[in-house]
């Protein structure tokens, strides 16, 4: 049994919703309240020591979400081995691109472990209720659902952790076949 990983991990959704912030609270612990657009897509690398003693470090590329950069994203997908689909919780037009998203990901990059993320739960007035993203991300065949704040630090960690754990698992299973 290996007790290192490196793996791939993309962060796509609408623009806005939240992914650089999820990034970088997980990365550096730190919360920024205002970030700059990206523009076509971010580069960070952490490593997570999981429960078993395994090291996971996750490549996390973070995709810009305005419509004028969707189309690099097939090229950036290529090799990965997982993702986080963000979308705001205040703002359900976000969360009406998850499909497109899904779709060029698992284009490019395959049946990988997807973690659907509703970001800004610190935020009054959602427009979306966890009930409805968790059965959306279970017909869509996503691994889980999870909702989140980077500003409360409100489920960012275990979302990285789960996601090491799934990368592990699928790696796993590729390897016995």
């Amino acid at each position: 049994m290996q007790n290192s990983w490196i793996f791939k991990v993309i962060v796509a959704g609408a623009g806005g919703v939240g992914k650089t912030a999820m990034i970088t609270r997980y990365c550096t612990g730190k919360f920024v309240e205002t970030y700059k657009m990206t523009i076509g897509s971010g580069f960070h690398t952490k490593s997570e020591v999981l429960d078993s003693g395994e090291t996971v470090k996750m490549q996390l590329w973070d995709f810009a979400g305005e419509k004028r950069f969707r189309e690099l994203l097939p090229d950036y997908c290529k090799g990965a081995s997982g993702a986080f689909i963000c979308f705001d919780l205040t703002d359900y037009d976000t969360f009406r691109e998850v499909p497109e998203w899904l779709k060029i990901i698992r284009k490019k990059a395959g049946f990988i472990p997807i973690i659907l993320i509703g970001m800004k739960w610190d935020l009054p007035d959602h427009e979306i209720d966890y009930e409805t993203a968790n059965d959306y991300a279970q017909k869509a065949k996503c691994n889980q659902c999870v909702f989140s704040s980077s500003k409360d630090n409100i489920n960012i960690d275990e979302s990285f952790q789960a996601m090491a754990k799934w990368l592990i698992y699928y790696a796993s299973q590729e390897e016995e076949q």
